[in-house]
């Protein structure tokens, strides 16, 4: 075993270690080991490393596991430490380094490798070698222990270290480790994944096993205050009878949920899914805990006013007072209301590629944002053809039954206002109306011709498409409903239109746009017409941001088989999950997860990738002009891969915000935060 000097790196600057060192007759200005110095320990003797040192040569005992590892709040599955890797190829020397105080390998190799005649150099010369070039110096790694006691070496997801050398690499490290026995290799770069030497020479452990030994999962990250609410069974969730001041735990996942202060559901989730992304625009609080709703402490705390803290790498559910309660509660609710922009004018009924984000108040965000898109689409994707029947033929509908009278004076009743049960009746009395009244002529006749003009045979999707969505402040994703109709049945049109507008006064939009202070009087319904894309194997949602790591800017993807869901999963339905990295010193895709419908094999294979890489990419830079992609502005998109040829085909796409927690924002090797995006 190696002993060297312990110094500790914050309070020494390198020369002076450097003289330290020589004064010490140390072996050189190396960095400090987290054992003691001194001679080694007789057999036999337990050793009880400090977290003081840089490095140990070697991991003998749980105790040196514990005092080099680290629980990275960036890590995807909560719970996972970590101890980095370096093997020195010029010697053979192996360094795991102590990973709280060196989680980047380029800082530990800058601040201790750099010696005569094979200087480390700057880090992009240094990344550029050592992830790519085969007679690279260094084998960078990470040494991760998952939930379930799993041990796994990996490499970067874009390292393209041959598989043969990465095989030597393994059993260096098995003869180094005291888990030899357990430690597996996860494949993490793709040219691993799929090389079938990798499961010949080494002993696999696949990423969907790994994610289904989780059993916290934080989606969400923050604290909030309510009173607790389980809901063991759907049959127990009524969405009417939950309140902004509720803090639910949820035995079954439901298709939506109203504004709450905090949620805790017993099934894993989809990060992408409608539940977490309704909780992300509204900063509610978000976790998955397996079996939560039966844990005895979570049920000594049901009915009382707790406070809820959602961690990278834990939480908390502990009682709270009422005033520091209604402090947060305060502070939650916006204080200023918002008005949206609307407009009625007749427009006619224009396509897609005629529309961008100015129209938002004639043709609703959804539509307007997809005719931006559209724009991009060019030899990078494709949109599905479409036009928008903008506000006007709302607005036209209303009138010609006297409902815009009876909205108006629905929302001055002072009763209505005042009591929930008697709001949540007459808003669905007011839908059964609309539902049932005609739709005039003048809209009908015209929109049926457009769709023969436009629009290919087959069915058709009538999209939602409000002013009353991606404002500030307020996202209103999933809030509204759509629907599908056959454009050679006139009635099958005419009741779509009644089930998309109606859907503007659903209980659950109005009690959101309340809460959200946003008037509703202004609020107008276009539709997005379009043609439904039925041969696609798989559809998906993408974030144009690293939502883990600002410092490893990225797109985080949820994908699934088709006659699955991403956006409506449930019951434990895990979709493929994967970060396309795109720095440009570590370009690379890793794979957190398998679709639980697929029997562990892959739904998006390089290809995919690739083409669905570049329509992301001109998608975000639109939408936000943020190049390196550490700004927290990005795009929230929905897609398909379809036909024989796996075309991408982009169906909508939304700004969307990255906050990152101080823990997950981009640092430098004295820890400190070098760009903007904390919380």
């Amino acid at each position: 075993m190696l002993y060297n000097c312990p110094v500790r790196r914050a309070s020494l600057p390198l020369v002076l270690l450097m003289s330290l060192a020589a004064a010490l007759s140390c072996a050189g200005a190396g960095p400090a080991s987290v054992l003691p110095p001194g001679p080694g320990p007789s057999p036999g003797a337990s050793v009880a490393p400090r977290r003081d040192g840089d490095f140990a040569p070697g991991i003998p005992s749980q105790a040196v596991w514990d005092a080099l590892a680290f629980r990275p709040a960036t890590s995807v599955m909560s719970g996972t430490e970590v101890v980095k890797i370096i093997l020195d190829r010029s010697d053979g020397s192996l360094y795991f380094l102590q990973s709280e105080r060196w989680p980047i390998h380029y800082y530990f190799a800058r601040r201790f490798l750099s010696r005569g005649g094979a200087p480390v150099g700057d880090e992009r010369t240094f990344n550029r070698r050592e992830y790519h070039d085969p007679d690279r110096r260094f084998i960078l790694g990470t040494l991760s222990r998952y939930p379930g006691e799993v041990w796994a070496f990996e490499l970067y997801a874009g390292d393209e270290l041959d598989v043969n050398e990465t095989a030597r690499a393994f059993k260096l490290l098995q003869k180094s480790v005291f888990f030899a026995d357990k430690l597996r290799y996860r494949p993490v770069p793709l040219a691993h994944e799929q090389d079938p030497r990798t499961r010949a020479l080494l002993p696999v452990v696949e990423s969907h096993e790994l994610f289904g030994n989780i059993t916290y999962q934080p989606l969400e990250l923050g604290e909030a205050f309510g009173y607790l609410r389980i809901l063991p069974t759907a049959a127990d969730f009524d969405p009417s009878r939950l309140r902004p001041f509720d803090i639910v735990v949820l035995g079954a996942l439901p298709e939506d949920i109203p504004v709450v202060s905090g949620v805790i559901t017993d099934e894993i989730q989809a990060p992408l899914g409608h539940i977490n992304v309704l909780c992300h625009n509204r900063k509610t609080p978000n976790m998955a805990l397996r079996g939560a709703s039966r844990r005895p402490e979570i049920a000594a705390l049901e009915g009382k006013l707790v406070k809820l803290t959602v961690d990278a790498r834990g939480h908390t559910l502990a009682p709270a007072s009422q005033q520091e309660a209604e402090r947060s509660w305060a502070q939650r609710r916006p204080s200023v209301a918002q008005t949206p922009r609307r407009d009625d004018a007749d427009v006619g009924l224009p396509t897609l590629d005629q529309l961008d984000r100015k129209d938002i108040p004639r043709v609703g965000a959804k539509a307007a944002q997809l005719g931006l898109v559209t724009q991009l689409s060019p030899g990078r994707f494709r949109v599905p053809r479409g036009f928008a029947l903008p506000m006007h033929h709302y607005a036209r509908f209303l009138a010609a039954h006297g409902f815009d009278r009876r909205i108006r004076d629905l929302l001055a009743d002072p009763t209505f206002q005042q009591d929930a049960s008697v709001r949540a009746q007459r808003l669905a009395d007011l839908r059964d109306a609309m539902e049932k009244a005609d739709v005039p002529p003048e809209t009908l006749q015209p929109l049926l011709r457009r769709m023969r003009e436009v629009l290919p045979p087959g069915k058709v999707r009538l999209r939602s498409s409000t002013n009353a969505e991606d404002l500030p402040g307020f996202n209103g994703a999933g809030l509204y409903r759509s629907t599908r109709v056959d454009p050679a049945d006139p009635q099958d049109v005419a009741r779509g239109l009644r089930k998309v507008w109606s859907s503007v006064w659903l209980s659950g939009a109005h009690e959101e746009r309340s809460w959200y202070r946003i008037d509703s009087s202004s609020v107008g319904m276009a539709i997005l017409v379009q043609e439904s894309v039925d041969d696609d194997a798989v559809n998906g949602v993408a974030i144009t941001e690293n939502p883990f790591s600002q410092g490893q800017p990225g797109y985080f993807i949820n994908a699934q088989m088709s006659g699955g869901s991403v956006t409506g999963a449930k019951g434990n339905e895990i979709p493929e999950q994967l970060m396309i990295y795109t720095f440009e010193d570590g370009q690379g895709v890793e794979r957190f997860s398998n679709s639980s419908r697929s029997n562990g094999k892959p739904l998006l294979g390089p290809d995919d990738i690739r083409r669905l890489s570049e329509a992301l990419r001109a998608i975000h830079l639109s939408f936000t002009g943020d190049w390196q992609g550490m700004s927290g502005q990005a795009a929230d998109v929905e897609f398909l891969l379809a036909g024989p040829r796996r075309e991408v085909v982009i169906v909508q796409a939304r700004p969307y915000h990255v906050e990152w927690t101080k823990e997950r924002r981009w640092i430098d090797d004295q820890g400190r935060v070098i760009a903007p995006g904390a919380r």
